[in-house]
C-alpha cells in the first residue's frame, strides 16, 4: 500500500469538492499514530461514495459539507468503541453535516432525490442544525434498500432478528407525544442487534408466541421524560421490557435466568397472584458476553431484593 503524508492525502481529489484526507482524516488515528487510509480498492468506493452522495449534497446547497467520519480502520474503530460490523470499515459510510443546514433537511433531499441504502440523523440538537450529524451507508452490490430510518415505515423494515425490528426496539409513545429524538447511532442499532439475538428471539422461538416489548432504546431525554433511572442500560441500548401475553412473567423470567446469557434480570412489578401478566420483565446484554453479570432481581411494591419471587 502506498505511504501517503497528509500532503499527498490532501492533494488526491475523489471529486470536485472532496479529497482523500477528507474522507480519511482521523484525531484518534492520528493521536495513537495508525494507518488510517484504505487500499486502492477501499479509495475507488470512497470516490463513489462522494461521487453519489457528498458531491451531489454539496452541489445542491452550495455550502461546505463538513465530513466527521469516513473510513475507519479495525483498530481505529474499536478505540472508538463502534459497532464491531460497521460499514465505515469497508468504506460504504460517512457521517456528515451541511453548514448552516438543518439535518432534517439534508435528509429530505437525500431521501428524495438520491440513491442509498442506509439514512439515518445521529444524535442531532432540538432544531436539527447545529449537533449531531447524518449518518449514511451505501452498497456497492446493486442492493440499496433506500431505508430512511427518519420514518416508522423504514424502521419496521429494519430487521434486528427474524421476529424483531428496529421500530419495536426504539418507538416510545412519550418520546413520539413530546417530539423527542429517539433513535440510536449506528454502533447503538448493533447493541439492540444483539440484545434481540441473544434474548428476546431466543425467547420468542422457545414460546412461539409475540413478545411484547413495551421500552427498548430511550434516548436520554425520553428516559428523563418517564422518569427512568439514570443510568438505565436502555439508554445504551442494552435492556428491553417485554411480556408474552399468556405466559406468567415470573414463569417467563425463571425460564430466562435458567437458560440465557443475560447481564441483568429484573421482575418487576408483578404484584397480582390473580393477574400472571401483571408486571414485566427486564432483561439486559452486554458485550463481550464475558462481561455479562447475570444478576437476578425482582423489584415490587416492597422494593428491591435478590432472586425472583
Amino acid at each position: 500500500m502506498e505511504n501517503y503524508t497528509i500532503e499527498k492525502l490532501k492533494s488526491r481529489q475523489l471529486t470536485k469538492n472532496f479529497t482523500l484526507y477528507e474522507l480519511t482524516a482521523s484525531y484518534t488515528a492520528r493521536f495513537h499514530h495508525l494507518d488510517n487510509v484504505p487500499d486502492e480498492a477501499g479509495i475507488s468506493k470512497l470516490s463513489t461514495l462522494c461521487e453519489k452522495i457528498l458531491q451531489p449534497v454539496r452541489d445542491y446547497f452550495k455550502v461546505p459539507v463538513i465530513i466527521r467520519s469516513g473510513y475507519r480502520s479495525a483498530q481505529v474503530n474499536t478505540l472508538l468503541n463502534e459497532a464491531p460490523n460497521s460499514r465505515h470499515l469497508v468504506c460504504e459510510a460517512v457521517d456528515f453535516r451541511v453548514k448552516g443546514i438543518k439535518l432534517a433537511d439534508v435528509c429530505s433531499y437525500i431521501a428524495d432525490n438520491l440513491d442509498f441504502d442506509l439514512l439515518q440523523l445521529e444524535f442531532p440538537d432540538n432544531d436539527n442544525t447545529k449537533n449531531g450529524w447524518v449518518h449514511i451507508a451505501y452498497s456497492f452490490d446493486d442492493s440499496n434498500r433506500r431505508l430512511n430510518l427518519q420514518t416508522y415505515e423504514a424502521r419496521r423494515k429494519y430487521k434486528l432478528s427474524a421476529n424483531f425490528s428496529l421500530y419495536e426496539l426504539t418507538h416510545s409513545a412519550t418520546a413520539e407525544s413530546r417530539r423527542i429524538f429517539n433513535l440510536p447511532d449506528e454502533a447503538g442499532i448493533e447493541r439492540l442487534r444483539q440484545l434481540c439475538l441473544n434474548i428476546l428471539q431466543p425467547v420468542r422461538d422457545h414460546y412461539g408466541k409475540p413478545v411484547n416489548v413495551s421500552s427498548g432504546y430511550r434516548s436520554r431525554k425520553t428516559n428523563t421524560a418517564i422518569g427512568g433511572a439514570r443510568s438505565s442500560q436502555h439508554m445504551k441500548c442494552e435492556a428491553a421490557d417485554y411480556e408474552i401475553m399468556g405466559i406468567s412473567n415470573l414463569e417467563l423470567a425463571n425460564w430466562v435466568a435458567q437458560n440465557l446469557v443475560y447481564d441483568q434480570l429484573i421482575l418487576e412489578y408483578h404484584n397480582n397472584p390473580s393477574d400472571p401478566n401483571s408486571g414485566w420483565v427486564h432483561t439486559s446484554f452486554v458485550l463481550p458476553e464475558k462481561r455479562n453479570r447475570r444478576q437476578i432481581l425482582t423489584i415490587n411494591h416492597r422494593g428491591t431484593h435478590l432472586g425472583l419471587s
